[in-house]
């Protein structure tokens, strides 16, 4: 009898710790200080991007303008390109529980704020050199990102965002070299 409880209590604690492993999630790996970083900067740069795209349809010079027009569209693939790209960062992060900031950072908001302040034709330079410095250091962060870490989810979220990163700094540096277009005479 005796033997029979304890072959009856050994099955129901295998059991329970079956059963308790299971319901528990595996904990996360420890996340590296340079990839939580990556995955910060990141994140607050797509968000500054979206920020910056939605500032242009407000603040745009014209649509007859070249300048007016190049820096409208770039604005619109600013927004459809980060939000797609921050969806990716998002993910990634919840999967590394790595808890994310609700905005861009201090210094992201006050330079656009500072662009903002300008109008017409200096609104619209001042905003595309804005642009090319952000993305300039978005490639170089990437290039860090894709070269120093050891986890593959951030190595290929690294292309990924270098992807978009350099495609937009190389329309920002079209633009900034094609000529304003001087005011039409009536």
């Amino acid at each position: 009898m005796v033997r029979m409880m304890l072959i009856l209590l050994t099955i129901v604690v295998a059991a329970m710790a079956g059963t308790a492993g299971a319901a528990v999630p595996p904990a996360p790996e420890p996340v590296s200080r340079q990839d939580w970083e990556f995955l910060v900067k990141a994140h607050q740069g797509s968000l500054a991007e979206i920020e910056a795209g939605l500032a242009v349809r407000r603040k745009a010079q014209s649509q007859d303008g070249k300048v007016g027009r190049a820096v409208r569209e770039l604005g619109e693939q600013l927004i459809v390109d980060h939000m797609r790209l921050d969806r990716l960062i998002r993910q990634v992060a919840d999967e590394m529980g790595v808890k994310l900031p609700d905005e861009p950072s201090a210094a992201q908001r006050k330079q656009l704020e500072e662009v903002m302040a300008l109008g017409g034709a200096e609104f619209d330079r001042a905003w595309i050199d804005m642009e090319i410095a952000s993305h300039r250091n978005g490639v170089i962060l990437v290039r860090q990102q894709v070269e120093n870490s050891s986890d593959p989810r951030m190595r290929k979220l690294a292309f990924a965002v270098e992807q978009v990163v350099r495609t937009h700094l190389n329309m920002f540096l079209h633009v900034h070299e094609s000529p304003v277009p001087s005011p039409s005479k009536s």
